[in-house]
């Protein structure tokens, strides 16, 4: 018998090639995933932070000075005359957030006569619930003060037409509050102006205040 052509023998199959071992993940180590559950936690709180934030959202407080009053006035005759008087305010303030009050920290309230600080004094801290009216009164005691030149004759020219406008200011620190959340400090600076001080009638017309954070 005739053997086939050796093109159509039929060649060794090669050798199965021996499977790869499958490879293994790495293992996290333990300090990677301290740091990432971190990570994960912070920005967790930063969104309840942020929703609670937009949701009792506080809006700015409005304030007022309702009252005014001075007692004990002297104003010395010379040039730069020295100013003595104790000043009183009834400042009003009102929340109109919901659910969120204001923790007043430090507020310092100082007493100009145009550009030129005459009086201050430091209001004792307080909190001001939501929805609520605060009056917070304030004793400015003039203590001696010399007022130059033309702040001296100016304010001897008001006082004797019977009204002299003065500029009230409060600076300080607050914080607000909605549940267990507290925000971080906050500036506030009021500014009430022109609370016209009458030295001739009991009677005082209020005066809004600006508010800035």
């Amino acid at each position: 018998m005739n053997n086939p052509p050796s093109n159509l023998q039929h060649k060794p199959l090669p050798p199965a090639a021996a499977s790869a071992p499958p490879q293994q993940q790495p293992r996290r180590s333990l300090p990677y995933i301290i740091a990432l559950s971190f990570l994960v936690f912070i920005f967790a709180g930063g969104i309840i932070v942020l929703l609670v934030w937009l949701v009792a959202r506080p809006h700015k407080p409005v304030y007022s000075v309702v009252s005014a009053a001075v007692h004990h006035y002297n104003l010395t005759a010379d040039r730069d005359g020295r100013l003595t008087a104790d000043f009183n305010f009834t400042v009003k303030a009102f929340n109109p957030s919901k659910r969120v009050s204001t923790h007043y920290e430090a507020l310092n309230a100082q007493l100009f006569f145009g550009d030129e600080q005459i009086a201050s004094s430091r209001a004792a801290a307080f909190r001001h619930p939501g929805r609520s009216v605060r009056y917070v009164p304030l004793f400015l005691p003039a203590k001696n003060v010399t007022l130059y030149g033309n702040t001296a004759r100016e304010f001897k020219r008001e006082r004797s037409a019977g009204k002299v406008e003065l500029v009230v200011k409060l600076k300080g620190r607050v914080r607000f509050q909605t549940g267990a959340w507290k925000s971080h400090h906050h500036r506030i600076k009021v500014t009430c102006k022109p609370a016209v001080m009458s030295y001739s009638s009991d009677s005082f017309n209020e005066v809004k205040c600006h508010v800035d954070f």
